[in-house]
């Protein structure tokens, strides 16, 4: 092993992080946070105070500001004819990582998120009961290896007044993880 490898495998067991990222550099550190199925609401793009969240941090697993810059995956709109919008973050024009597929199998039946399908650039009709699971940009994860993260979401509510949308969620917050049930994932 060269001594910037030897070097960088010892801060890696001092620091705590994997040790097999040594003996492979491209291995994912395990799964540290387990999945967890909570809520959420956001509230849409137009209409809204501008305080409120209109979008979604897949890596950070939560509501996201849009007018500080905040990192997000996808946003919530309603058009002038009362329909919710999904719309990915390269919709609006960022990075095209980002991506939601709407699923036509029930939320607890999703076991494992897709790596293709994923609608990155136009916005996606949702209403009450609708679910999709999203993709998140990409995240460094090791020193050597950017994966994105994954989630699942159900339409739980949808208030016009309010203009906000209520989401039943599971993130994996686990870099590269795509598993998509309650627990520690092992995949």
């Amino acid at each position: 092993m060269s001594l910037p490898r030897s070097l960088f495998c010892f801060v890696a067991v001092l620091s705590g992080t994997a040790a097999v990222a040594c003996d492979n550099p491209l291995a994912l550190p395990p799964a540290r946070f387990d999945n967890e199925i909570d809520t959420t609401t956001i509230h849409a793009l137009r209409g809204t105070p501008i305080a409120l969240p209109s979008a979604f941090d897949i890596v950070a697993n939560s509501p996201a500001r849009t007018d500080r810059a905040e990192p997000f995956d996808f946003a919530f709109d309603i058009d002038s004819g009362g329909n919710a919008l999904l719309v990915p973050a390269g919709a609006l024009g960022l990075t095209n990582e980002p991506g939601i597929l709407v699923s036509s199998d029930p939320f607890d039946s999703i076991v494992t998120a897709p790596l293709d399908g994923y609608v990155i650039d136009s916005v996606v009709p949702v209403r009450v009961g609708t679910v999709f699971i999203a993709r998140s940009r990409t995240d460094q994860c090791s020193p050597t290896v950017a994966l994105p993260r994954y989630g699942k979401f159900r339409v739980l509510e949808l208030d016009l007044q309010e203009r906000a949308l209520t989401l039943q969620k599971l993130v994996n917050t686990n870099c590269g993880f795509r598993s998509l049930v309650p627990g520690t994932p092992t995949s």
